[in-house]
């Protein structure tokens, strides 16, 4: 996302993202907290409004935002469903020390998990797709993770 991610803590970071899901749901029209009440209405509703997005035909400012917004709300989704918590990872790699990953997945419980990087599935995703649904991300990341692909 656009802000400087090194200097948030996961409180501010999953209030951020939590506000871009409210933000996009209710601009569409729907109820701002489905992600959290009805993740699966919520990832069909997103669907339905993403699939006119065409990746390849944002421009740098658009790909961005379309990059910034899928990736909060596929983290909203994956700590909805699943229980999970956004994690900053350092990373010596990136330019700004590390990244913002979703961990920490409860359930199913009693399951080994695996830590997700929301952002780089989303950029790929975009990278090399006409067009990017949560639907498909959440199946994606849920077996990264190693957690039961549930869509309801």
């Amino acid at each position: 996302m656009s802000t400087d991610t090194a200097a948030l803590d996961a409180a501010e970071w999953a209030a951020a993202c939590r506000g871009r899901t409210r933000d996009l749901l209710a601009g569409l029209g729907r109820a701002p907290g489905l992600l959290r009440t009805d993740p699966g209405a919520a990832a069909r509703a997103l669907d339905e409004s993403l699939a006119r997005e065409i990746p390849a035909l944002l421009d740098g400012e658009e790909w961005t935002r379309l990059h910034t917004l899928l990736t909060a709300c596929l983290g909203e989704y994956l700590i909805s469903v699943h229980g999970a918590r956004w994690t900053w990872l350092e990373d010596s790699a990136s330019p700004v020390g590390g990244r913002w990953v979703v961990t920490g997945f409860t359930r199913p419980p009693a399951r080994r998990t695996a830590a997700v990087d929301v952002g780089a599935l989303v950029g790929d995703a975009l990278a090399s797709e006409p067009s990017v649904g949560l639907t498909a991300l959440a199946g994606r990341a849920e077996r990264a993770a190693g957690v039961r692909v549930v869509h309801g």
